[in-house]
């Protein structure tokens, strides 16, 4: 047994740490204070064991000794610091309320609940307002949607149909145009043989004399001439042609442009 005003060591074997903390008292003994470790299962089991009593009485340091599967001193030192945070964190016993008060706070409900209810009623007519107007532009928006729709649909009803006529016209003036050609080629075969003829005739005629030779021959060159100005005809009547056939595919482009470049925008 210690003396009185002699301190005492003793030592706390941890699996954990091998530290020893010493705490000297007023009469001069040392009192060890538990580990960490040993204080946070002293405080998880006191926890426990508090809420399994319904939080109505402490738990007795033996029974947390035994939870906290430690040694007396460590319960006992770790049981003060809990009690000392349970006193401090104590809740005030409750107060009735007087009757004064009360009837003032309804009282002050009530009217508090009267002016929320005209505001809310103030703010409600604001939103309903706000509403009506965004409504009544978006219609007139749609409306103008629809409008700019049926108007664009009339204006690519428009276009189409003049599409359609320029094809009709490039194609019947492509029509003409092989028309022109096959008759072309028709003439120029019918002057081959003619003159194939000529050219046997004068052959024929050769020896019949100058004269009839001189006949030939000039009626080979009218011949000759006539052919000529007949193709010459036939070319320029084909180039025109072709330059109409030119000028309407131009067009039928440039109506192509027309009709996509709405859809494009």
């Amino acid at each position: 047994m210690a003396r009185r005003g002699v301190p005492l060591i003793y030592r706390k074997d941890d699996k954990n740490s091998n530290r020893t903390i010493l705490i000297i008292t007023s009469t001069g003994a040392a009192i060890m204070k538990p580990a960490s470790d040993t204080m946070d299962r002293i405080y998880a089991a006191a926890d426990s064991l508090f809420e399994q009593s319904g939080r109505s009485a402490y738990p007795t340091v033996d029974a947390v000794r035994k939870a906290a599967r430690t040694n007396m001193n460590d319960a006992n030192s770790g049981m003060r610091e809990w009690r000392r945070n349970q006193m401090a964190r104590a809740v005030p016993a409750p107060v009735q309320v007087p009757t004064a008060i009360m009837e003032a706070q309804a009282t002050l409900a009530v009217q508090v609940w009267q002016a929320a209810q005209a505001v809310a009623g103030e703010s409600l007519a604001v939103a309903q307002a706000a509403w009506d107007a965004e409504r009544s532009q978006l219609e007139s928006l749609n409306r103008e949607m629809a409008d700019a729709f049926e108007v664009q649909a009339a204006e690519l009803d428009a276009l189409n149909g003049r599409m359609r006529a320029v094809a009709e016209q490039a194609e019947r003036a492509a029509t003409s145009a092989a028309l022109l050609v096959e008759e072309v080629g028709r003439r120029a075969d019918e002057l081959r043989r003619e003159l194939c003829r000529s050219h046997r005739e004068l052959a024929a005629a050769h020896a019949g004399g100058r004269a009839a030779m001189a006949a030939h021959a000039d009626e080979l060159a009218a011949v000759r001439a006539d052919a000529r100005q007949t193709e010459a005809v036939l070319r320029e009547e084909l180039e025109a042609l072709r330059a109409h056939q030119r000028e309407l595919m131009q067009i039928v482009s440039a109506s192509a442009g027309t009709v996509l470049s709405p859809r494009t925008s």
